[in-house]
Formats: structure tokens, sequence, C-alpha cells
């Protein structure tokens, strides 16, 4: 039955045009939706037909969203998320939960966040299964997993990539460029950031978004790009060679402690402002996350701030 003039045809092209203005593609927003590609761009064209307005202006590069499929996007974008965010309630209405947990998160936050946080929440939830990805590298949150924990670098000016996932923000510390007494002894530190090209510098390109290392003097930033001796995605490893004296580190303080307590590392450039460390928690929007994964997501956000 058509509500003032909109039926529920008209309504599911709506919804398919709310996608490809945020994909920015015709053919992966029928991905999303779950049609062709060819279906979807009929269904433009008969909305296009129905309201009497071009929406959207199409090229081989990308799409344009005119005026009117401006405003049409702004008004029905939050009234379909609030539907699907009803619909999704009252279908978990009286569930048990029960199913598989998919997690991809970094090697350290894996064994020193998740590992214990999983086991908590299977003491209460026995019906609930983990799947977990340890991977540094991003994955296809659509396709693979239905949380992704991912580490990066910030410092003044940093703007993350566009996305489509929603973002929340897990623990932050400061990163640390160290070293170990023999390392100094043999080949002397670096008094500022420039002499790092000419050290041993240890690596982990999803760790810090690349083979820059960025420092903060007097309100000023400076992202050095460092020699490369060894390259491994895993920080506990980097903390392992530059114990045995085989370069500079650049870790997050929290993994560093006791190291740094006790004498068997040693803090450099601490003139310097240092980047900060970053824990993110990346996941869809609610009305797409069935009861069990929304339970799952508040406490882990919940944990993870009181572990760390």
């Amino acid at each position: 039955m058509a509500v003032n003039g909109v039926g529920g045809a008209m309504l599911d092209k709506i919804v398919y045009f709310l996608y490809v203005v945020r994909t920015g593609s015709f053919s992966e927003a029928a991905r999303v939706y779950g049609i062709s590609a060819s279906a979807g761009s009929r269904w433009i064209i008969e909305l296009e037909e129905q309201l009497g307005v071009s929406l959207l202006q199409r090229s081989t590069r990308k799409v344009v969203v005119t005026e009117a499929g401006q405003r049409l996007y702004e008004r029905f974008n939050d009234v379909n998320a609030e539907i699907e965010d009803i619909f999704t309630e009252i279908k978990n209405l009286g569930k048990e939960e029960r199913g598989t947990i998919r997690i991809a998160a970094t090697p350290l936050f894996a064994r020193n966040f998740l590992a214990q946080i999983a086991g908590e929440y299977l003491l209460d939830h026995p019906h609930v299964n983990f799947r977990i990805l340890q991977t540094a590298y991003d994955v296809d949150m659509l396709e693979e997993v239905d949380f992704f924990v991912r580490a990066n670098a910030t410092y003044q000016g940093f703007q993350e990539k566009d996305s489509l996932l929603v973002r929340r923000p897990l623990l932050r510390y400061p990163l640390v460029a160290c070293c170990s007494p023999e390392y100094a002894e043999r080949y002397g530190v670096p008094q500022s950031p420039d002499e790092l090209r000419k050290h041993n510098c240890l690596f982990a390109h999803t760790l810090v978004g690349g083979n820059k290392w960025v420092f903060e003097y007097e309100g000023d930033c400076s992202a050095v790009e460092i020699a490369r001796t060894v390259e491994v995605e895993d920080s506990e490893i980097i903390k392992s060679i530059a114990l045995t004296g085989g370069g500079i580190a650049y870790l997050p303080i929290s993994i560093l402690q006791e190291e740094l307590a006790d004498g068997r590392l040693i803090a450099i450039l601490s003139d310097y402002i240092d980047a900060e460390f970053e824990f993110n928690l990346y996941f869809r929007r609610s009305r797409q996350m069935p009861l069990m994964c929304t339970n799952f997501k508040d406490y882990l956000i919940k944990r993870t701030r009181e572990i760390g």
C-alpha cells in the first residue's frame, strides 16, 4: 500500500540510491544491496522519472550528486537508519545469544586484550563462538569479519581516510623512540629526528602508517623517512630485536615500561614530542548488526578501557 504516493517499490529504489551516494559506486552499492548493477542503474532511472528530477550525474570516473539528490539523501538517510534499527531491535527480541562472532585484530591487541576479553565473555555466553584472525592489515569488513581492531599512529594534522564503517577509539598511548644501551654505546644516539636516517631502524608499516616517523618540536611536526633495517608487522618482535641491539624502535610505551624501567632499553629524542599510538575498533552501523554482536561490542569497548 502506498503512503502519500510512496510505495514499497519506490522506497526500495530510494534505499538503493542512499547506498550509491555512500559508496560513490553503482556496482558497489548493488553488491551491498544484493541486486545486479544493471538492475540498480534501472532503479535510479525509474526513481528520477518518478520524482521528475535528476539525482545523480554519471561519468566514467565518479558519481556526482545533484542538489536534488543531496536533499533526498539528507532527508531519507537518518529516517532509513531509524527504520532499520527498529526492525533489527524487534527481530532480536527474545533471541538467545548464539552464533559466531568474527574478529580481526592486530597481534598486539589480540594477545594483550582480546584473549582475556573473549574468555571472560564465554563464561556468561557459552553458545557464542569466536573466530579470531590476527592481522595488522585491513580486511573486507563486509565479507570477512564483524569487527576489526586496527592500530595506527596519530599526530598533529593526522587525518584518517574516509570509511563507511563506524570507528570507536579504544586506547591511546604515546610512542617512544628507544634502543638498547649496547646499540647506543656502539653507534651513538640521534640528537634530532633527521639523524635517524643514518641509523638502523626497526619498522612496522601498519603501526605508523608508512616508513615515516613523526615528531613534534615547539609546535612544529616533522616526518622523517627512516632507514628500514627490519620491517615486521609485530610490535613484540620489534621490541625483541631492539633489546638485542639490532636498532632503534618506535613503539607504544605500554609495551616498553618494564624494559625502560630496568634499563634494558633507553628512551631517545626526549626533547621531542612523539606521535601517539591508537587502537581503534571498526564495525558496520548497528542497524546491520545482530544483537549478539551489539552486546559483545559494548562489552569489548568497556573491558578494553578497564584493562588498558
